[in-house]
């Protein structure tokens, strides 16, 4: 797989990151614009989703332009590095950790600044709901799921080649 190769995936990926924060952001921003005075223009709202999503069809039909623009000429045309099924799966369980990581640590931000704001002394009537709570300990989950795929995936690979292929699948 060459590195352009590796590259037009991760444009890919992204793409489909790009496309899901679109879509989710899209009935929000709605809701939002029902409450604020005066209102903003619709028509800059969905034109804005428009090239958004325009963006996102482009990465994904043209990842290899996208990667090409992306990394730096070398002097041989083409340098193939080999990624075997092991080496593969930890850099899937890598770039899926980075993934749950990308949408916890905003929700982890979110908490902490609410809990220091709740701490104020004017905030002394502030009481957490029991949603509130549940949300809290679900990003602290997403959070160590994301470390534990980013900086633990030799074990979880291990843990997965044992489960498929009754073997303790070495890190080779």
């Amino acid at each position: 797989m060459s590195r352009e190769d590796v590259i037009a995936v991760a444009v890919r990926i992204f793409a489909i990151f790009l496309l899901v924060t679109v879509v989710r952001t899209i009935p929000g921003t709605l809701a939002f614009m029902d409450q604020v005075e005066p209102r903003p223009s619709l028509v800059l709202v969905w034109l804005l989703s428009g090239l958004s999503l325009g963006l996102c069809v482009y990465l994904w039909c043209f990842p290899l332009t996208v990667a090409r623009k992306l990394l730096p000429a070398m002097r041989e045309p083409r340098s193939e590095t080999a990624m075997d099924g092991s080496v593969a799966l930890t850099v899937g369980l890598t770039l899926l950790g980075v993934w749950v990581l990308s949408h916890a640590l905003p929700d982890a931000i979110y908490w902490v600044t609410l809990f220091l704001l709740s701490r104020r002394i004017d905030a002394a009537h502030f009481d957490w709901q029991q949603e509130q709570i549940a949300n809290i300990i679900a990003t602290a989950g997403q959070l160590a799921l994301a470390l534990w795929l980013i900086f633990g995936s030799s074990g979880i690979k291990r843990l997965i080649l044992r489960f498929r292929n009754g073997q303790d699948g070495d890190l080779r």
